[in-house]
């Protein structure tokens, strides 16, 4: 365990905690980034790096860092294939109820047992509460971090999402869901005026909840067995953050209610674009057109079964005239050396410069899985894109990006049909209105009034400064369904009602029989 040897860079630093578990890149990246930015702006700040998956980077380079070890059964889970392979989200239906039966608990004992190796590594808890943290910073997907808050003790605690803010985040945080016309991470789309598409968000909303409601049980269930019964939930710390950092963008996302408490900060671990090396300026040299492919770190090319991968190599072979570059994590594997090095304007590789290559003028089309972070990247690079969501929020991020013109969303259920990629690719390749809507909100997002790093650090500030303010807690977070619906006012309205009609029914009937 590193020692925490923290020492203020200035009288005007701020002492900042940031809870980042190494469960996903995504999620890492994006704490990393946030953690850096504050360092750059002078202030002092640990980041606390639980590990999950080992293969996971840290995320910052500039703060102090505290690793936590794995969980040895977590450790053995991340590093084996074979399990990776039973979780296979190309195949998943996220629709399906009983997903959250079989997802819920596999995250619940990823996060349960994290967040008990936490409280059990000697003396961290401890040392960390006496350090007096202005600021601690923590992702509400893994909820062991506001889980903590409480023990560690800082003067603000402010939750942020790697993501748009979903499911149980909207009743913690006191955000209005708005479920009527704000898509589920689960919809792509959402015709409001249809009460098909309605029942459904409803019902993907619903088993969005239930998915995570595993993983606060088991953290709640850790954090009391170590602190006692009388020690605060997940929900009720989640309930007075000072602010709330969501990972998403206005001119991006879906229009929808929001609160003063809620800050934006898109794209903050959005990377700077490098120049290209000679090896990949010859590669996109090669033809006027280049498509980059690639499903993120979570969801695998080579766990898409073979026949998918068999009927986007048939697609690739119909556009000779356009070189495909494919993020392929082992090109060696007998797909890679049978079928794929066969194909001459196809290029396999474990790992590619993404932003740099999105940021090259002669990419003209990037397929994705639809992560945050790659719909972000598209929309600042001015990209169109083919959105092929896998889990997650990808099916709502691919919508969203699909709404503002930026491409089309694919369905990964229909990867095997090679002629509906094949119809895809060249609708957005060949059709100039994708590019001209890309390159519209690029320009807009390059121009708005304060930047993602700008709104991180003055909010931060302002906490450090003033601690949370009971002015931007709503109300509601306080109200019971009944109360937040108004459902005994229209209740009584209605029994009201009733009773008004049955005596005006009885004195009418009354008045025509004396009139008989």
């Amino acid at each position: 365990l590193a020692l925490l040897t923290l020492s203020l860079h200035s009288n005007d630093a701020y002492k900042i905690l940031v809870y980042n578990s190494k469960f996903g890149h995504s999620h890492s990246n994006y704490l990393g980034q946030i953690a850096d930015t504050l360092v750059e702006a002078g202030h002092n700040v640990t980041s606390l790096l639980p590990i999950m998956d080992p293969a996971v980077r840290d995320g910052t380079e500039k703060s102090h860092k505290i690793h936590v070890q794995p969980d040895p059964e977590i450790k053995a889970l991340y590093e084996d294939m074979d399990a990776q392979r039973e979780v296979n989200f190309f195949e998943m239906n996220m629709a399906n109820p009983l997903i959250p039966f079989f997802v819920g608990p596999m995250f619940a004992n990823v996060f349960g047992r994290t967040c008990k190796k936490v409280m059990e590594e000697p003396g961290l808890l401890e040392r960390l509460r006496e350090e007096k943290f202005d600021v601690m910073i923590t992702e509400n997907f893994d909820m062991c971090g506001i889980g903590l808050a409480h023990a560690i003790q800082p003067k603000a605690v402010i939750g942020t999402s790697a993501t748009s803010l979903f499911g149980w985040q909207f009743d913690e945080f006191g955000v209005p869901e708005a479920i009527s016309y704000r898509p589920s991470p689960a919809m792509s789309s959402l015709n409001v005026h249809s009460f098909v598409d309605r029942l459904l968000n409803l019902y993907t909303s619903s088993l969005n909840r239930l998915r995570f409601y595993f993983s606060r049980q088991a953290v709640d269930r850790a954090l009391k067995e170590h602190f006692g019964d009388d020690y605060p939930t997940v929900a009720e710390q989640s309930s007075n953050v000072a602010f709330v950092f969501a990972n998403s963008d206005a001119l991006l996302d879906f229009a929808a209610p929001t609160l003063s408490r809620v800050v934006e900060i898109p794209g903050i671990g959005a990377k700077t674009p490098k120049p290209l090396d000679e090896y990949w300026m010859e590669i996109l040299g090669r033809r006027e057109k280049n498509v980059l492919i690639s499903f993120g770190s979570q969801a695998k090319s080579i766990l898409l079964p073979i026949e998918m991968r068999m009927a986007i190599l048939k697609a690739i072979s119909r556009f000779p005239d356009v070189t495909f570059i494919w993020k392929y994590e082992n090109p060696e594997d007998d797909f890679g050396k049978e079928h794929a090095s066969k194909q001459h304007n196809l290029v396999l590789s474990k790992w590619m410069p993404q932003v740099d290559i999105l940021n090259h003028p002669k990419l003209s089309l990037f397929i994705t899985h639809g992560g945050m972070g790659s719909t972000q990247e598209t929309a600042l690079r001015g990209v169109p894109g083919i959105f092929i969501p896998v889990f997650a929020d990808q099916p709502r991020n691919a919508g969203m990006m699909e709404y503002n013109g930026f491409g089309k969303v694919f369905s990964k259920f229909d990867l095997a049909d090679a002629d509906k990629l094949t119809a895809t690719i060249r609708e957005v390749l060949e059709n100039k209105k994708y590019r001209e809507n890309a390159q519209r909100i690029s320009k807009m997002l390059a121009k708005k009034p304060f930047s993602s790093k700008e709104q991180l650090i003055k909010y931060v500030e302002f906490a450090a400064e003033f601690g949370p303010s009971s002015a931007l807690r709503p109300q509601s977070i306080d109200m019971t369904f009944i109360e937040y619906h108004n459902l005994d006012i229209l209740l009584v309205a209605l029994l009201l009602s009733i009773g008004s009609a049955y005596l005006f029914t009885k004195l009418t009937l009354a008045v025509i029989r004396k009139i008989s």
